[in-house]
């Protein structure tokens, strides 16, 4: 390929990642894990990657009515988890982070393996009567174990739940939306265990900067609770989905179609 070609390759696929970020971070959640794997090739692209960029764009144009949804009412099987144990009126985050390449890919012995190839994927979502923020993206660390991973996880959780807790107080609306401790859901064991401080000596090499989960719990901000991974919303964000109907089932628990006008 001639530099020339290049150049307007990779033109014409940050352009097209681009589109696809900003629905991915304003009314398309489903859209968040594949442009997040994408973002990462804008400065060198293949005609791979830009073949991919394109069936993400099939796929948009094949359910383009799709919203985001916001309701109290139960909608499927999956709905009471996001009101249980608390009130439909409150803050209801949840953590998850695969643990590995998000791909899934394993490198064939005669090839080199590429740095970071194996940083895992952190996610959280959190619902107010439907989604009002989510995020999913490379961790900035390679996690030694699926616990690490989603600590590290949880802990980007925490740090967005603290500046939306001033955001309320300056709207004088934290009384009504985050009262008392915000539970965060998660669906690693060994993670809820960690943050209760009952983990084993296989964890004591965690970043010092994850105890912030530990410290937010001290002082009841949060609390961290397990829950099952099918019923986690975050799974949506961090998990390839080779269960189709398993990523309908919680793509629809966002969003609903829309009639064209």
């Amino acid at each position: 390929m001639s530099s020339h070609d290049r150049d307007a390759l990779c033109l014409a696929y940050q352009s097209l990642v681009g589109i696809l970020n900003w629905l991915a971070h304003t009314t398309r959640p489903d859209l968040a894990p594949i442009v997040s794997l994408l973002a990462k090739h804008q400065s060198n692209p293949s005609l791979g990657h830009m073949e991919a960029a394109r069936y993400a764009t099939q796929y948009l144009a094949h359910m383009k009515t799709l919203g985001i949804y916001f309701t109290s009412q139960k909608r499927s099987q999956l709905a009471p988890f996001l009101q249980f144990p608390i009130g439909p009126s409150q803050v209801i985050p949840m953590s998850d982070a695969n643990w590995g390449p998000q791909d899934a890919s394993q490198a064939c012995y005669q090839m080199e393996l590429s740095l970071f190839a194996s940083r895992s994927m952190s996610a959280y979502v959190i619902d107010l009567l439907g989604p009002l923020h989510w995020m999913s993206k490379r961790q900035s660390v390679t996690a030694g174990s699926s616990a690490e991973a989603k600590i590290y996880a949880t802990n980007e959780c925490v740090k967005f739940l603290l500046e939306l807790s001033q955001l309320m107080d300056f709207l004088q609306v934290r009384d009504i939306f985050m009262p008392g401790t915000t539970t965060i859901y998660n669906d690693n064991k060994a993670c809820v265990q960690w943050s209760k401080n009952t983990t084993s000596k296989g964890l004591h090499h965690i970043q010092m900067r994850e105890n912030c989960i530990r410290e937010n719990i001290a002082s009841s901000f949060i609390t961290i609770q397990y829950v099952d991974g099918r019923v986690s919303l975050a799974d949506l964000f961090t998990k390839e989905m080779k269960d189709i109907a398993h990523f309908v089932e919680l793509r629809d628990l966002f969003m609903q179609p829309r009639p064209l006008t």
